[in-house]
């Protein structure tokens, strides 16, 4: 763990957020979820599929949810104390998220980057906190506003494997072809 910490100290976000991200799609796949897309998979291909020049970015995932449903899920990996913790049901904290990340129209936009969507795509958070070890799901309500929506998973050997596997430096961002 001193890797972390020492990405910390030297507040490397790239290295904290691929780990994150790394660890997101290892939870994901075993909660059922089929990973169509990552960040990584469709960077630089965005204008192509919009057919326009852009600086908008995919989102971290583009997930089937093993209901069926087309959603969009951001990672947001946390080191800081004061970001970690739980609340009095166990839950953990809710992520920050950047005031517009929470609508509609943003997931919708960022589920469709990989193909056509019609209609509307839920968007989801994954937090992962590295200073707990654990990491949950959170849906947005009606307002805008998260909400805890399953359970608080170990992961613990989800950072450790990862960790290992890129032993020489910060860990690349996942892809969906990636052999876990």
């Amino acid at each position: 763990m001193n890797r972390i910490e020492d990405w910390r100290r030297a507040r490397n976000m790239v290295a904290i957020g691929n780990l994150g991200e790394q660890v997101a799609i290892r939870v994901l796949s075993r909660w059922g979820y089929h990973v169509l897309a990552t960040q990584e998979d469709l960077r630089g291909g965005v204008e192509n599929i919009l057919e326009m020049p852009t600086r908008m970015n995919p989102e971290d995932f583009v997930c089937v949810t093993p209901e069926g449903r087309m959603v969009t899920v951001n990672s947001k990996a946390t080191v800081s104390p004061r970001a970690s913790g739980t609340d009095r049901d166990g839950n953990l904290l809710p992520p920050r998220i950047t005031k517009g990340k929470n609508a509609v129209e943003y997931t919708t936009v960022r589920g469709g980057l990989p193909s056509p969507v019609d209609g509307e795509v839920d968007g989801q958070v994954l937090k992962v906190d590295l200073v707990l070890m654990r990491a949950q799901l959170f849906a947005f309500d009606d307002a805008g506003r998260l909400y805890a929506d399953g359970p608080v998973e170990d992961i613990a050997d989800d950072v450790q494997t990862v960790l290992r596997r890129y032993p020489d430096g910060p860990p690349p961002g996942p892809s969906a072809y990636d052999d876990l």
